[in-house]
């Protein structure tokens, strides 16, 4: 693909694309990624020539941690005995929360879609988007030379409201998805929505859309420390809202989420063994029974790892310490929580650390970590469905062999086995033997899979050289899920049946969006029963002569069914968003007083 040249000093609206706006000297912003612009699928170009971190080692993929990187102090684990056959009970924590209750904690008060949602993005925060995107829409327009017909010439602040109904749009959009963003304007008979047109002009709303700012640029250095800001606080804001309304059950996963982005950032990550190859990872710790995301860590290189606790250890357990440690912060009182990990976390020290702070640690592990006995390297597994389990202390290694090799860690269960039922592909079932400790682990790994299934069902996500607008698409996203699950739980409480997650997303629209409209103007016709608030509101109601058409049918008395029904106004209600066309007098009153005014 060629380079694309970015337009100088004479800015036009554009049509071709859902991020095209460009200043120039752009390449000096603090915000600005690249110049290479990205695909519509987001996944055919790699960019050439670029410094990519290529982290391998994932949950799918063998992990080998650096002696270096270990405690020099870490109990060695060189006894470990044979519990295949012969495994007592270790003495559990007793699971406590304090003095909170497991789930929802959320006002009594909240009951519809929007209370949930409002309780991660608050006024607060809205009042913040909007400050920093009329202060950068401000700048930057200030510092060009605008022809006349530019589509800047009439910008004008963005509102609370106006925002909020932005956002709405924008979770619609992922309810109904169109490769390109311009086609929900389109009035081709194809593709129709009047939704989008209603709610805002194309050229307005892409004008917040490209104006979008989360904080101010505090500087044009664009080491990886400033650029950060761009996004960084608006993700700390949302991380503590979701630790404020809800306490996690017993069983918590910790997993990684990636957002798929292909730009040039210096903190890309890039597993090749990974359906979304390249992206932003975000760290997340979740309730394993619901989904409900509670924690994150977004990777952002070294300025992430510099800040993590305990440098001693491994990377990948200090990003498990620093998430549990959040929850600590959150609720001191907590004790007794089981963590499930993937093999990319999973470490014998990550295990003693976490029972030094009454917690549980359960994940699959590679034999080739640090610490891990050649016995369990090589277990003596010939058959399927055997088991060879040795424990030293507190810490037991399980191997067992179903199509290949499974080895688990775990700090809480015993080597007894359980005989299950196992549908073939063929049909029938088998009875096979399988450890309880990986029984346990299919159950309770998942919450972060179940809210990324969540997430990818109505999913806003659309092509950009700005990869934090990536991050905070995401964080919408997740806000939304959040709420969802809240909603669920509490109506659940109540003995009342909860919608199913795209109703809740489409009455959250109906009501981010409510009443705020700067559409273009609607075809005549008789109005909804949506407008009535608008009719019957008591206001000053105008009446025009109609300029453009020589004249509308009544919206009271005229009546296209009928022979001789049809009655027609050279006048409408200017007021009205609908401009209805009335006649003077009785037919005017009655739109504005009646409920049912339709003679």
């Amino acid at each position: 693909m060629a380079k694309r040249k970015l337009p100088q000093k004479v800015f036009y609206e554009t049509e071709n694309s859902d991020e095209e706006f460009y200043f120039d000297l752009l390449n000096t912003d603090s915000d600005r990624e690249s110049d290479n612009i990205c695909s519509d699928s987001g996944s055919d170009i790699v960019p050439v020539k670029r410094r990519v971190m290529q982290l391998t080692i994932s949950s799918d993929s063998e992990a080998e941690e650096s002696d270096e990187n270990e405690n020099s102090n870490i109990n060695e684990f060189t006894t470990w005995r044979d519990v295949t056959h012969t495994d007592q009970p270790q003495s559990k924590i007793n699971f406590s929360t304090g003095s909170k209750t497991v789930g929802p904690n959320v006002p009594i008060n909240c009951t519809e879609p929007i209370d949930f949602f409002r309780l991660f993005f608050t006024d607060i925060l809205l009042e913040k988007i909007v400050l920093e995107t009329n202060k950068y829409a401000r700048n930057k327009i200030e510092q060009q030379s605008l022809s006349d017909r530019s589509t800047w010439n009439n910008w004008i602040d963005v509102t609370k409201e106006e925002l909020t109904a932005f956002l709405g749009v924008i979770l619609n959009m992922g309810t109904i998805p169109i490769p390109n963003m311009k086609y929900y304007w389109t009035k081709d008979h194809i593709g129709n929505i009047p939704f989008f047109r209603n709610i805002f002009r194309k050229k307005r709303f892409f004008q917040i859309f490209w104006m979008l700012h989360l904080n101010e640029n505090v500087s044009t250095n664009t080491n990886v420390t400033t650029r950060i800001q761009n996004v960084s606080s608006f993700m700390d804001y949302i991380d503590g809202k979701f630790q404020e309304y809800f306490t996690p059950d017993r069983e918590i996963s910790i997993d990684e989420s990636v957002v798929k982005f292909k730009g040039k950032i210096s903190f890309i990550t890039y597993n090749p063994k990974k359906p979304t190859k390249w992206g932003i990872r975000i760290y997340v710790l979740s309730d394993a029974r619901t989904g409900y995301i509670y924690a994150m860590l977004p990777y952002y290189g070294s300025v992430s790892t510099d800040t993590l606790i305990r440098p001693d250890l491994p990377v990948s357990s200090r990003i498990v310490l620093q998430l549990y440690h959040r929850l600590l912060i959150a609720n001191p009182e907590a004790k007794g929580h089981h963590i499930f990990t993937d093999r990319y976390f999973t470490g014998i020290p990550l295990a003693q650390e976490l029972l030094k702070l009454s917690c549980y640690l359960t994940g699959t592990i590679s034999t080739n970590r640090k610490y891990v006995p050649a016995v369990i390297k090589k277990p003596a597994v010939t058959k399927n469905n055997t088991v060879a389990a040795y424990r030293s202390g507190d810490i037991l290694l399980l191997a067992w062999k179903d199509k290949r090799i499974v080895t688990i860690l775990s700090s809480y269960d015993t080597s007894g086995t359980t005989t299950i039922e196992r549908r073939m592909k063929q049909g029938g079932t088998v009875n096979i033997t399988k450890p309880n400790v990986i029984i346990n682990y299919n159950m309770n790994m998942g919450g972060v899979d179940k809210a990324d299934q969540l997430a990818s069902s109505y999913c806003f996500m659309r092509k950009s050289c700005k990869w934090w607008r990536k991050l905070f698409f995401w964080g919408l996203e997740v806000c939304v899920i959040n709420s969802y699950i809240l909603y669920k739980m509490s109506a659940r409480r109540e003995n009342r049946t909860p919608m199913t997650h795209f109703m809740f997303v489409r009455k959250l629209v109906a009501q981010l969006v409510c009443d705020f409209r700067d559409g273009a103007e609607s075809k005549p016709g008789r109005p909804s029963t949506s407008d009535k608030e608008e009719r019957l509101n008591g206001k000053l109601h105008i009446l025009r002569h109609c300029e453009n058409v020589k004249s509308k049918d009544c919206c009271v008395c005229s009546n296209r069914k009928i022979k001789g029904g049809r009655h027609q106004t050279n006048y409408f209600c200017d007021t009205c968003t609908r401009k209805p066309g009335l006649h003077v007098g009785e037919c005017f009153a009655k739109y504005h007083t009646m409920e049912n005014y339709k003679t």
